[in-house]
């Protein structure tokens, strides 16, 4: 439904020549709690992040962006998809940690790939899910900054140089 009321905004952009897309995702993110995410990142340029552990894509982005923390604050909403059968564990691990940063650290860097993890489950995971079906998310990585509602799904090698993160 999410997709199709999308559609019919992208058209309306188009025949109206306004940037609805725009204003629509920015009126979606209004209803996303926020404080559900997993917060990472104390900087003052915020990012909506959707991410799979296990995703390859994704633990290059986390590389790329974790030496940015200081300038970032991440909202992350991880998003456990079947094809990869240790997401789950994964994000449940990281959304029900007392430390996000070192929890999420680790998972995107493989330290516990084909590991047993200390938790086997985390309601508010199943938030993190509903949140990003609401959204749309069907792949990830999917970041949206918050400054002018740019979405830049996928890897891009211009991620960093979009959030101002020099090296």
């Amino acid at each position: 439904m999410v997709r199709f009321v999308f559609f019919l905004f992208l058209i309306a952009s188009f025949v109206q020549g306004e940037d609805i897309e725009k204003e629509f995702l920015k009126e979606q993110i209004k209803s996303v709690p926020l404080n559900k995410a997993v917060i990472v990142g104390k900087g003052k340029e915020r990012v909506l992040v959707f991410m799979n552990p296990d995703c390859p894509h994704c633990r290059k982005e986390w590389q790329e962006l974790k030496g940015c923390l200081h300038k970032l604050r991440l909202y992350v909403f991880l998003v456990p998809f079947p094809r990869f059968p240790e997401s789950y564990q994964k994000s449940a691990y990281v959304v029900c940690s007392k430390n996000h940063l070192r929890a999420l650290d680790e998972v995107l860097s493989g330290k516990w790939d084909q590991r047993p993890l200390p938790v086997k489950s985390c309601p508010l995971l199943k938030e993190h899910e509903r949140i990003a079906k609401e959204m749309g998310v069907s792949a990830v990585p999917y970041n949206i900054l918050l400054r002018d509602y740019t979405v830049v799904s996928g890897y891009s090698p211009d991620l960093r140089k979009k959030l101002s993160c020099d090296r």
